[in-house]
């Protein structure tokens, strides 16, 4: 069974009629947000600008990293629809939370990147892998599990002893599937 364990998107956020950056308009330090939905209510902020050119904002389902250049990384979600919905919140809160005569333009979010995981439930055999697959990697002095490189993708995977296999670098949410199989499929044929 796969499951998608992380997508990261991104989106910006266009500000029209203003020099200052989104962090220093949205500046959690000196007020309160002005809106009273439950989840909004959790945000938490950190702020070290000296070190860090933004901040983040903790929602009960996603993280937010709003960088000064209005970029903003939504971590922590699993599904795409999540990641649409936040954006059209993320959309209204900047409408109760930037001055009135502050003009903006919220990009429509695009996935950078999606972690899918399986369990096979079964011990695998690494040093077998490794043997007949020039794009893995064992070392275990180094790392305890085998790495791979996948043939013309980004993606790249994990394959533990005790039968997980990670793959990341994903950009599109149909090739998790296809990945997590084929490394799958590679273990298998290695045990028998």
């Amino acid at each position: 069974m796969s499951e998608i364990v992380n997508i990261v998107a991104v989106t910006r956020v266009i500000l029209k009629n203003t020099q200052q950056s989104l962090p220093d308009l949205l500046n959690l330090d000196k007020h309160k947000l002005r809106n009273k939905r439950s989840y909004l209510s959790e945000f938490k902020t950190k702020r070290e600008m000296n070190q860090f050119s933004g901040f983040f904002l903790k929602l009960k389902s996603a993280t937010l990293t709003i960088f000064k250049t209005g970029r903003i990384v939504i971590n922590g979600i699993k599904e795409w629809t999540k990641i649409v919905a936040i954006n059209d919140e993320f959309t209204h809160h900047l409408c109760i939370n930037l001055p009135p005569e502050i003009e903006f333009e919220l990009e429509l979010p695009r996935i950078v990147n999606i972690t899918g995981c399986r369990h096979t439930r079964k011990n695998i055999d690494l040093i077998a892998v490794v043997k007949n697959d020039s794009n893995a990697k064992y070392e275990p002095e180094i790392f305890p599990n085998l790495q791979y490189r996948f043939n013309n993708s980004s993606a790249r995977g994990i394959i533990s002893k005790k039968g997980s296999i990670i793959v990341t670098g994903i950009k599109r949410i149909d090739e998790i599937k296809t990945h997590l199989d084929e490394l799958e499929n590679k273990c298998k044929n290695e045990n028998q």
